[in-house]
C-alpha cells in the first residue's frame, strides 16, 4: 500500500466517455485521481467552432445502415422485428448542456419482450432508448472536468477534431 502511494499513477479511460452520463461518470473518474496522478481520457468531438454545426456534420456517422444493423440486432435476437416499429436517431441536449446523438426504436405496434424470466411490454406508442453518445468540445471537456476539481494539462486532437485524448490532473 505504502508503494502505491508514493508514485504516481496514470488513470486510463478510453474510448468509453461518450456513452456515460458526465454527472455520473466524472465524479467517479475524479475519485480516483490524486494530487500527483494522472488521467488520461478520450472523447468525441463535435468539430469546429459551433458546436451545433459540428453536431450535425457528425450525425452520418450513426444514422447509417450499418450503425442501423448493429443497433437493430439487439432487438431481433429478443424477438422483436423490424415492422414492429422505427429506429430513429436525433441530437438532443442532455447533461450538463452536453449535445448528444441518441438512437431509440418507437414502437408502432405492442409488443412483448422477454429476456430470461422478465418480460417487458410496450404500447405501440412507447420507446426504447438503445444508443447515446455524448459529444464535447474541448472547452466543454475543461468546463466540465473543472467542476469536478480536474484541469487539462495536454490535449491531442485529430486532424478532423472529431476526437481528442486529453491529459488532467487535479486542480
Amino acid at each position: 500500500a505504502a508503494l502505491a502511494t508514493r508514485h504516481p499513477s496514470l488513470v486510463t479511460f478510453l474510448g468509453m466517455i461518450p456513452n456515460f452520463e458526465p454527472e455520473e461518470i466524472l465524479p467517479k473518474l475524479a475519485a480516483l485521481v490524486r494530487p500527483q496522478d494522472f488521467l488520461l481520457f478520450s472523447a468525441n468531438l463535435a468539430p469546429g467552432a459551433d458546436y451545433a454545426a459540428g453536431m450535425k456534420k457528425i450525425f452520418p456517422q450513426y444514422d447509417n445502415a450499418l450503425t442501423r444493423d448493429w443497433l437493430m440486432a439487439f432487438l431481433l435476437n429478443l424477438g422483436v422485428e423490424n415492422g414492429d416499429g422505427e429506429l430513429r436517431f436525433t441530437i438532443e441536449t442532455g447533461a450538463a448542456h452536453l449535445q448528444r446523438v441518441l438512437a431509440r426504436f418507437h414502437f408502432t405496434r405492442d409488443c412483448r419482450i422477454a429476456v430470461e424470466t422478465e418480460e417487458f411490454k410496450f404500447r405501440s406508442s412507447e420507446s426504447i432508448q438503445l444508443f447515446f453518445s455524448y459529444r464535447y468540445t474541448p472547452e466543454l471537456v475543461q468546463k466540465n472536468l473543472a467542476r469536478h476539481g480536474l484541469t487539462v494539462r495536454a490535449q491531442w486532437l485529430t486532424k478532423s477534431a472529431e476526437e481528442a485524448v486529453f491529459l488532467c490532473q487535479q486542480v
